[in-house]
């Protein structure tokens, strides 16, 4: 919280006057023009991801940077395994580029109805959650990635799948989650 003695040094006396004793409500800029929102609008049409840059390996035996996805239905148990994971490579020695988390996608279950059921016991819809997290290790050697592999296999949760695929810039796009524009702004 600023002091007193900053705010006579920023404020005329009759404002911090007024400020001191709650009488004034904001303090707007005469010079504060309305702005023209048709610039804005036009950027929120073109939404841009920026590009990642990816670098080239160094070796020939190098992999360059490799994704690790982790997903899985039970949140905890999906963190808890890229904890895992993260701290397995930051162990061994591999060179993190980035972690983050994908956002959560939900998929809607609609059961059949079969007949002759009471109220109680007619099918439901359903909405299943499924979780993801995503390691990129840069630079992941060839005599090193299958028993880095090999270890993340055995000590993977029941109910989490693990996909290893390499970066591309459609994983960078994938990572964020897309602006809804409202149809009366366009």
């Amino acid at each position: 919280m600023l002091k007193h003695t900053v705010f006579r040094s920023l404020f005329s006396r009759k404002v911090y006057s007024r400020l001191r004793s709650g009488r004034l409500l904001a303090v707007v800029h005469p010079a504060r023009q309305i702005s023209n929102y048709e610039d804005e609008i036009e950027d929120l049409k073109i939404q841009q991801i920026p590009e990642q840059v990816i670098p080239e390996p160094s070796d020939s035996r190098v992999h360059e940077i490799m994704n690790f996805f982790i997903q899985g239905y039970d949140c905890s148990a999906v963190e808890h395994y890229a904890q895992y994971t993260h701290n397995l490579a930051k162990n061994m020695d591999l060179m993190i580029f980035d972690s983050y988390a994908m956002p959560t996608k939900r998929t809607l279950v609609h059961t059949l109805q079969t007949p002759g059921l009471k109220d109680n016991m007619k099918p439901r819809d359903f909405t299943i959650k499924t979780h993801e997290r995503v390691i990129q290790l840069q630079e992941l050697q060839g005599t090193i990635a299958p028993i880095f592999l090999e270890l993340l296999q055995v000590n993977l949760p029941e109910g989490v799948t693990l996909k290893v695929e390499p970066h591309t810039q459609y994983h960078n796009t994938q990572r964020y989650i897309q602006k809804e524009i409202p149809k009366d702004l366009l």
